[in-house]
């Protein structure tokens, strides 16, 4: 079954999903996931299976169908603006380069990829911020596109 993540408590570690087929909201929690919780957010599709508990539907297992955490990383790494903050049409040429790069500092890095994430996603929570701002610059030190 498919839904959408409509509250999660990443203090609390859970969240509920809402699918068309129930008349009520899955609990879901993150020993559940089939993949990293970094990337649970409101606004996340996940395929689930789910049985009756005590208290109402009880998801016992769930995987990533698309993230908002994984499309901010995406728009901040360059593959593609969000849908909501596109960037304006370039007057260069598709796919033309002129061979420069800037090469930034880690705290350079750091606040353009914040300013980017909060943009795409405004209610991602600090510790998905961090988490995906440190793997970007992972990704920067490992190809040398920062100062050292």
């Amino acid at each position: 079954m498919r839904g959408d993540v409509v509250r999660y408590d990443a203090v609390k570690g859970y969240a509920f999903v809402a699918a068309d087929e129930l008349d009520e909201d899955v609990f879901l929690h993150v020993n559940d996931l089939d993949f990293d919780k970094s990337l649970l957010a409101v606004g996340t599709v996940v395929d689930f299976t789910h049985e009756m508990g005590e208290r109402g539907p009880r998801a016992l297992s769930a995987s990533l169908i698309s993230s908002p955490v994984a499309e901010a990383v995406q728009a901040a790494m360059g593959g593609g603006p969000s849908r909501e903050h596109a960037a304006p049409p370039s007057s260069a040429p598709e796919g033309h380069h002129d061979g420069y790069a800037d090469v930034l500092s880690a705290a350079e890095l750091r606040t353009e990829v914040t300013e980017k994430l909060l943009a795409a996603v405004g209610d991602l929570t600090a510790r998905q911020v961090l988490a995906v701002r440190t793997a970007v610059e992972q990704v920067a030190r490992r190809h040398g596109w920062l100062d050292a």
